[in-house]
């Protein structure tokens, strides 16, 4: 039994004895790839520092040094990552030797283009040698630029006065209706506008101003001074238009109100003298004008009470020539002193060259006479006017009706035929431009009165 026990511990020992050897052999081959690593390491610690000592002694340095001192250093990361025991004085050497590469990242950054090569290389954020960034110079200002402050504070003084113009004008431009070439005139001039203002902020704005300067061959240098003179001409276009437009507008309102009148459109005409009389700041004497055109067709449709209205704001205004109109409303009111004193102040203040004045006022001379019973002072009257309606064509507003009002002084002094012709030129020629004419030869004669032209009156 004792022999067994004995042959037993004799096995144990001997596995004992042989995991010993191994254990030794694993230990001696560790060390020795210890070794071998230790030995690596150095090997490219020195080759990393010979590559730094070469980039730093040639300036500019070529591409193919830069590489070789980043690939360097990328061999010996790569050995120092599989060791994991490291040596305190390999540390410090490697610390010693990155700061000296770090002081070469402009030359690195601008000698190599990093970005395509860590494309190719693929390199680990780890890496940071890999990533260094060239620093973008700061251009020297030139002497030109040290007034960019003031071209800029002008563009923003330029732009705000086109935009207190453009204020006034577009309201304007949609009230007259807006054309192809007025909507082109708007657009253009606002998109310029929003670019230069955007410009201004900065952004993608400013990139896109910038962009096209540089299209058109504007160096950087002068770009503050062109986008003050792009702004200063929105300025200039803008007040120009600011001076001209709403005069524009006025003359073309009062033009398309008066073509709406001589075709009978009241309701157009009225509209267009009112879009006229909203633009402020024109010409006393043309506003006077339009309250006179408005007073005539109110009192075409009978509106006495506001022709009168339109009429006195219009002779305050200096209009002379609405003295006749105002005889006229007063013939109608049967104010026939005051209707009489406001003709004669016409005649007074009466342009000699205005035919169709002077007609207007004879007759209505004669018609005011004729309601006095003033027959032969009717008829002297009369009969100038006559001779002044002879001048005007044939169709124009109040052309006849001196001829009208003659035939009726006939009748009274039962001169049948004479009567007869005047009634019958009444009717070919005659044309009312109020309802007061066309009712007073309605009241006269009114088979007359019947066939006559009355579109101006009743449109």
């Amino acid at each position: 039994m004792s022999e067994v026990i004995v042959s037993l511990d004799r096995e144990t020992e001997s596995d004992l004895v042989a995991t010993d050897l191994t254990n030794t052999s694993n230990d001696n081959q560790t060390k020795n790839v210890d070794v071998e690593i230790n030995v690596e390491i150095e090997i490219k610690l020195e080759k990393y520092a010979i590559a730094l000592s070469e980039l730093q002694a040639n300036t500019p340095a070529s591409h193919e040094l830069i590489l070789q001192l980043l690939l360097a250093r990328d061999s010996l990361q790569e050995v120092l990552n599989n060791q994991k025991e490291k040596s305190v004085e390999w540390l410090i050497k490697l610390s010693g030797l990155d700061e000296q590469l770090r002081k070469q990242d402009q030359a690195i950054a601008t000698g190599l283009h990093l970005p395509m090569w860590r494309k190719v290389l693929h390199p680990p954020e780890t890496n940071w040698w890999w990533f260094f960034e060239a620093i973008q110079p700061i251009p020297k200002k030139q002497a030109w630029d040290q007034l960019d402050w003031l071209f800029n504070l002008l563009t923003a003084l330029c732009l705000t006065g086109m935009v207190s113009f453009a204020s006034k004008i577009i309201p304007l431009v949609f009230a007259g209706g807006i054309s192809i070439f007025e909507s082109v005139g708007l657009l253009g001039p606002g998109g310029m506008i929003a670019l230069v203002l955007s410009s201004m902020q900065g952004g993608e704005g400013q990139k896109k101003l910038q962009d096209g300067m540089a299209k058109l061959g504007i160096p950087p240098k002068f770009q503050s001074e062109v986008t003050f003179l792009i702004s200063f001409l929105l300025f200039a276009g803008g007040y120009f238009a600011q001076q001209n437009l709403p005069t524009h507008y006025f003359n073309s309102f009062r033009a398309a109100g008066a073509k709406a009148y001589d075709k009978g459109q009241m309701r157009e005409a009225k509209d267009n003298y009112e879009e006229a009389l909203k633009i402020d700041n024109q010409d006393p004497e043309q506003v006077a004008k339009v309250y006179t055109a408005l007073g005539l067709l109110e009192e075409s449709i009978g509106d006495q009470a506001a022709a009168l209205k339109r009429y006195y704001q219009s002779l305050d205004m200096g209009d002379d020539s609405v003295l006749n109109n105002l005889g006229r409303v007063k013939i109608y009111k049967g104010e026939l002193d005051a209707a009489e004193t406001f003709l004669h102040l016409g005649l007074q203040r009466l342009d000699q060259t205005n035919v169709n004045a002077q007609y207007q006022l004879y007759r209505n001379l004669g018609w005011v006479s004729l309601e006095k019973k003033n027959y032969a002072k009717a008829e002297e009257y009369l009969n100038k006017a006559i001779e002044f309606d002879k001048q005007i064509p044939k169709g124009n507003f109040g052309k006849g009706m001196a001829n009208c009002f003659k035939a009726r002084i006939y009748e009274i002094q039962e001169k049948p035929d004479q009567a007869a012709k005047q009634w019958s030129h009444c009717i070919e020629f005659g044309k009312p431009e109020t309802f007061n004419e066309f009712q007073a030869i309605l009241k006269l004669n009114p088979e007359v009165g019947a066939k006559l032209d009355s579109k101006g009156v009743f449109n």
